[in-house]
């Protein structure tokens, strides 16, 4: 498990993500697309915020539901970043580079929600009493429970 939320690989590339996006859509900003531009930084901003603040929740179903919240920021990010690409706004180049790191957060992102899935269930697994975890062990109870009467 992880230290602290800075020493989680996902969020260190959403950062990334995020400061690259600031650092691209701002050398290609004009006044009249300043609207598209400031959506595009903060859909890009929300997503290590999700990502930071699902880390900050105690239960699993809280986190499940930031990171899922970051997921469809990803997915919103991807588009705002075609739509600036199709109306010239982004070049190709700076286009590919942020799909690259779209891409990459988001893989990240969803084999960080497997792992916490996975790991939940086995703890799950764990706090299951023995007897309710085998089937012999009901029909014993039950033989001995007729046996003594």
């Amino acid at each position: 498990m992880a230290a602290g939320v800075r020493d989680l690989k996902v969020w260190q590339e959403a950062v990334a993500l995020g400061g690259e996006v600031l650092r691209v859509v701002r050398q290609s900003a004009r006044r009249e697309t300043k609207t598209a531009t400031d959506a595009v930084i903060i859909t890009a901003l929300a997503v290590a915020s999700h990502i930071a603040e699902g880390y900050g929740r105690y239960t699993v179903p809280e986190q499940r539901q930031l990171y899922r919240a970051a997921k469809r920021d990803l997915l919103r990010l991807e588009t705002q970043l075609a739509i600036l690409r199709h109306a010239d706004l982004l070049s190709l180049a700076a286009h590919g580079d942020l799909m690259k790191r779209t891409q990459t957060v988001s893989r990240l992102l969803s084999g960080y929600i497997v792992y916490l899935e996975r790991q939940r269930a086995a703890e799950d697994e764990d706090a299951m009493p023995a007897s309710s975890s085998s089937p012999n062990a009901a029909s014993a109870k039950s033989l001995t429970s007729a046996g003594s009467s």
